[in-house]
């Protein structure tokens, strides 16, 4: 029987990817962007709602 080329990934292909150092977020910081994007969201619903109730 011959190798099975196929069967492996590369050499990378376990490691994650790395985030350069003045791209990471504290908790801190994280939690704020998310509650940013959440009242984003919902003040979108919200308008989305508020269109469907005039028509």
């Amino acid at each position: 029987m011959g190798r099975d080329e196929h069967s492996k990934g590369g050499k990378n292909a376990a490691s994650l990817p790395q985030t350069p150092k003045k791209q990471k977020l504290s908790a801190s910081e994280m939690r704020e962007e998310i509650s940013r994007e959440l009242d984003a969201i919902d003040t979108a619903v919200k308008q989305r709602q508020s269109k469907r109730k005039d028509k």
